[in-house]
């Protein structure tokens, strides 16, 4: 069956279940990245035919994406700002935003001459810890997750990206580190329980919810402890970074404030949403 012919076929099953764009960006994203199929090639060699075991393959990957499982399980790997992270359903599928995240510390951080210790809580895949250790020069990484699985999935993205990150099993609600921190990032789980109804399939059955969901009556509850161990670990002048649930940002920012931080701002996402409170540590009296 010729390639051009299979992707139309494709598309055209799933878009009554996942919606154009989606069933487009993910068969696109299937053969290219299982089956070694481009964009490119489906429009210069249109022809091209896949093997009967091939087409097996793609048959039962397309099975997987109408039952809203996401393409980067399938193929067991995503890209986040374009290096090629190891996924499972232990951790997270990284988000655009988490992108912004990660580049809003590396633009104030990218040339600093003195080592910057980072703690990073809740790693899942190591993303960000990873991210962070390659574009700044000088950073000393730690991530910290409470799954022993998602542990695994980080070393072997810090070891394949030939990263020095480190990674620690820690309860974020629990522990706190043992020397004194410049940044504290974090993207811990903040959505409320009652959201899961209004949410996608391929997040609510797929992605770990330890990672997502925190209590309706208390949906604060991460960035109140990771605050607090920032204000008992962070130097003088260092700086607290959070992902934030878009409907949470003055109450994120408010409840630092309250804390003692300063300098605390809340930065809009590509979508316009507010996505990312940073804070300062003021000197201790």
């Amino acid at each position: 069956m010729k390639v051009s012919a299979i992707y139309k076929e494709s598309v055209a099953q799933l878009t009554p279940i996942l919606g154009a764009g989606e069933a487009e960006s993910s068969i696109s994203i299937l053969l290219e990245d299982a089956f070694g199929i481009s964009r490119l090639d489906r429009l210069m060699q249109p022809n091209t035919e896949l093997s009967a075991a091939d087409l097996s393959r793609l048959q039962s990957a397309i099975q997987r994406l109408a039952n809203h499982e996401p393409v980067q399980h399938i193929i067991g790997f995503c890209y986040f700002l374009g290096r090629r992270y190891k996924v499972s359903p232990d951790t997270l599928v990284p988000r655009p935003e988490t992108e912004e995240l990660v580049m809003h510390i590396v633009e104030n951080y990218r040339t600093a001459h003195e080592p910057i210790k980072i703690l990073d809580v809740g790693s899942g895949s190591g993303c960000i810890a990873i991210s962070l250790d390659l574009l700044i020069q000088q950073a000393e990484v730690t991530g910290w997750d409470i799954s022993p699985k998602a542990l695994e999935i980080a070393r072997h993205n810090a070891l394949n990206l030939d990263s020095s990150a480190s990674f620690e099993l820690k309860d974020a609600l629990k522990d706190l580190p043992f020397r004194s921190l410049d940044i504290i990032v974090s993207n811990p789980p903040y959505i409320p329980e009652k959201e899961q109804l209004e949410m996608h399939k391929n997040v609510t059955d797929f992605d770990p919810p330890l990672a997502l969901f925190v209590p309706d009556h208390d949906p604060l509850l991460f960035y109140r402890a990771i605050g607090q161990m920032g204000r008992k670990t962070l130097v003088a002048g260092g700086k607290l970074f959070f992902e934030i649930h878009e409907n949470f940002g003055p109450e994120t920012r408010d409840l630092l404030a309250s804390m003692g931080y300063q300098e605390v701002e809340i930065r809009l996402d590509l979508q316009g949403k507010d996505r990312i409170v940073a804070a300062t540590n003021p000197p201790r009296p």
